[in-house]
């Protein structure tokens, strides 16, 4: 908003006015401020390296896997399994380790609301661990 006084020239001036742009930069930082801390939350995943041998039979033996199939049906290291039965099956399993894990395998077309009660039902029954895996 300069305004020249001197009336020497009779026409307008090519002046930038820098107050709209200030401003603007002003907004930009502002929102760029509050921005930053939600961006930089994050869930931290470990992801396993590739293993230079390959699994024996032996290690597989002792993982316990559970599988939750497309209808609901469950299974343990491949045997089948009723959901009310396996609660008692993994506390007498889990009491006979030193690490509580379980690797879970959820199918593609399982109910979300039903493989978290299954997970729930994991941990009540002295699971510390939940491994999650997929198909090759």
């Amino acid at each position: 908003m300069g305004m020249d006084l001197g009336g020497s020239s009779g026409g307008p001036k090519n002046e930038i006015n820098v107050t709209p742009f200030v401003d603007v930069v002003l907004v930009l930082l502002i929102i760029f401020m509050v921005l930053t801390p939600v961006v930089l939350k994050e869930i931290g995943v470990i992801i396993p390296r590739k293993a230079d041998e390959e699994v024996t039979q032996d290690i597989a033996a002792q993982q316990l896997v559970l599988h939750i199939k497309h209808k609901g049906d469950l299974a343990l290291n491949g045997q089948p399994i009723a959901r009310n039965a396996l609660a008692a099956r993994l506390r007498g399993l889990m009491a006979q380790r030193r690490e509580r894990l379980l690797f879970v395998r959820v199918a593609d077309g399982v109910n979300y609301g039903d493989a978290v009660d299954v997970l729930d039902l994991c941990r009540g029954a002295g699971v510390r661990v939940l491994g999650m895996t997929t198909s090759r």
